[in-house]
């Protein structure tokens, strides 16, 4: 049995025992737990910085900062300001674990390759059905019901198209931050032609569009990733 005995030289950090005797906890997540507390109030946190200062690289880190989340000791969030456009992330650590914190990690959405598929789903003939009227285009010559119909899958395929764009935006500034680049926002009006731009597009194509625009739309990314979404091939 060997005994640890501390030399204090200079520069210490305080850390309640807790989160290190913390069983559930990989050695992983302590580790990468006490550096983050170390560090200033005023640092930034970015993941690819972070894994600038030890080996294991930019996935560790990932991994390491999702368990941590899980476990209720760090909370990431994004906040909007008074026009509703996301600004810059904001980290929360404690020593202690929050419950509340736990829950939201958990409600947390896909990962952001699951953007939502465009299919067009077949529609039933009514049973009052005209074999002329094949076009659903000509809604002023359609039985009510099926207008009705028709109407409520418009409504769902512009929420499909919403929800693609808001992980896109969500994905686009994630990958910002990897790179070290300013938060990018979106006024409502450039968020409703990225909506528009989507629809029937196929959406494999978006997390793509999202890294080309960091890397290469720096002077003008909403227009470039606007230009990007309408290059997109057709959903097939």
């Amino acid at each position: 049995m060997a005994k640890i005995k501390k030399v204090y030289d200079r520069g210490y950090t305080v850390i309640d025992n807790l989160v290190l005797n913390d069983i559930s906890l990989s050695w992983k997540a302590k580790g990468l737990f006490c550096y983050l507390w170390s560090q200033s109030d005023e640092w930034d946190f970015y993941v690819k910085e972070v894994a600038k200062h030890s080996k294991g690289g930019k996935d560790q880190v990932t991994t390491g900062l999702e368990e941590l989340e899980r476990a209720g000791y760090l909370l990431r969030s994004r906040k909007r300001n008074e026009l509703g456009q996301l600004k810059k992330n904001e980290w929360l650590l404690s020593d202690h674990p929050k419950e509340k914190w736990k829950k939201i990690a958990n409600k947390k959405k896909a990962p952001m390759t699951d953007f939502p598929a465009q299919d067009n789903p077949a529609q039933e003939n009514p049973t009052q059905g005209n074999p002329s009227l094949t076009s659903t285009n000509s809604n002023k010559y359609q039985h009510k019901q099926v207008k009705k119909i028709n109407k409520s899958l418009s409504k769902e395929e512009r929420e499909r198209d919403a929800n693609a764009i808001e992980i896109l935006i969500t994905y686009l500034n994630h990958c910002a931050e990897e790179w070290r680049r300013p938060m990018i926002t979106f006024s409502d009006t450039e968020i409703k032609k990225m909506v528009k731009a989507v629809h029937g597009k196929d959406t494999r194509g978006l997390k793509e569009a999202a890294e080309k625009t960091v890397v290469y739309g720096e002077q003008y990314p909403q227009g470039y990733l606007l230009s990007c979404i309408k290059n997109l091939p057709e959903e097939q």
